[in-house]
């Protein structure tokens, strides 16, 4: 049995939502599919192997005191900053998408259990 939604609900979805946005958020997924899968041959994302130099390369400078690589934290974090930076941006792409379309949910389809 299909629910029925009232003529202003269904104005309202259809001159709010541009179909071509949910296309934009399967690219922030791809980006995040980059950023963040295990490769073909099941190794983790390389995020994940440069966090893990990041620790050592902190443990070095901050447990070690080698000031000889400082300037390599220091440029590795810089550089996997805008790398996160990039991920987050995708994610939020991917919200906001999601969170206009849920914000038309048609008062009429909601019920009380």
């Amino acid at each position: 049995m299909a629910t029925s939604i009232t003529d202003e609900e269904w104005n309202k979805l259809y001159d709010s939502f541009e179909t071509t946005q949910l296309l934009s958020a399967v690219d922030a997924v791809d980006v995040l599919r980059g950023e963040l899968s295990d490769d073909e041959d099941g190794c983790p994302p390389k995020l994940r192997d440069d966090l893990l130099k990041l620790h050592q390369l902190a443990m070095a400078v901050f447990n070690e005191g080698s000031r000889s690589q400082v300037e390599e934290l220091f440029d590795f974090a810089v550089e996997l900053d805008a790398q996160v930076f990039d991920i987050m941006t995708a994610l939020e792409k991917l919200q906001a998408t999601l969170s206009e379309l849920t914000e038309l949910y048609p008062e009429s389809l909601s019920y009380d259990p």
